[in-house]
């Protein structure tokens, strides 16, 4: 698959990253190495220890790191749990369950771009 067909599977916005990137190649470098942020490992991590904190902070950055790279789909996830965690309250159990059903669709979406990013040409 190549990049552009990427974008179009995972519901990126290829022509905002291209603009932003000006190389098809230079798009596929950064759009590889995303595998390697740790910042959704860092959000699965902080909410199974309730350190919301922490998890706001991680979900925050996945966020930004999205954006950068025009994942559209994956990034609106990740804005949706940015905010609910923006304001969550692990005494409150109505904001973690909120919480809990934005991660479904996050994770979902996130292993969606990771099996996609694996099925990029060499």
């Amino acid at each position: 698959m190549d990049i552009r067909r990427f974008y179009e599977l995972t519901g990126g916005d290829y022509d905002a990253a291209i603009q932003r990137f000006m190389a098809e190649s230079r798009l596929e470098k950064f759009t590889r190495m995303f595998e390697q942020d740790p910042s959704y490992g860092e959000l699965e991590s902080s909410l199974a220890a309730d350190n919301l904190k922490e998890a706001f902070r991680a979900a925050h950055t996945l966020k930004g790191v999205c954006l950068n790279l025009s994942f559209t789909g994956l990034s609106q996830s990740a804005d949706a749990v940015t905010e609910l965690l923006r304001h969550a309250d692990a005494d409150r159990p109505h904001c973690l369950e909120q919480v809990n059903l934005c991660m479904e669709t996050l994770r979902g979406r996130y292993k969606e771009v990771i099996a996609a990013i694996r099925e990029l040409d060499s």
